[in-house]
């Protein structure tokens, strides 16, 4: 997994390949990196086998009860703060993810050039 210096540099390169990158957006760029590390952070909890969407709890009364997995409002929570994070800087989540030695922009890319060609 990316610590919080890979992704804060993976969203720098992608803001300069568009020429947004300013280091004023350097805390706003460190925000929308927690906020997207958290989201990993919660997506690999959920991940595991095992996991269910609830968890047992005991209430005051001794019952059992069925609660939400606290990893899932994490996970929602911190999508939600990546993706206004990165609307702010003018990202997107696919933008943030894709890189250049990416396979599928590769096919894609190779796709496109085939077509320019009339292959």
């Amino acid at each position: 997994m990316s610590d919080l210096d890979d992704i804060k540099q993976r969203i720098c390169t992608a803001m300069e390949t568009q020429g947004t990158y300013s280091t004023d957006l350097d805390l706003c760029i460190e925000l929308c990196a927690g906020a997207y590390l958290a989201f990993k952070i919660a997506l690999k909890d959920i991940s595991k086998r095992g996991v269910h969407s609830f968890v047992k709890e005991k209430s005051r009364e001794n019952n059992d009860k069925l609660t939400a997995h606290p990893s899932f409002k994490i996970l929602f929570d911190s999508l939600e703060a990546t993706r206004k994070q990165l609307r702010e800087l003018g990202l997107t989540l696919q933008t943030l993810s894709s890189s250049e030695d990416d396979e599928v922009n590769d096919l894609i890319n190779d796709v496109n050039e085939a077509g320019k060609d009339g292959k």
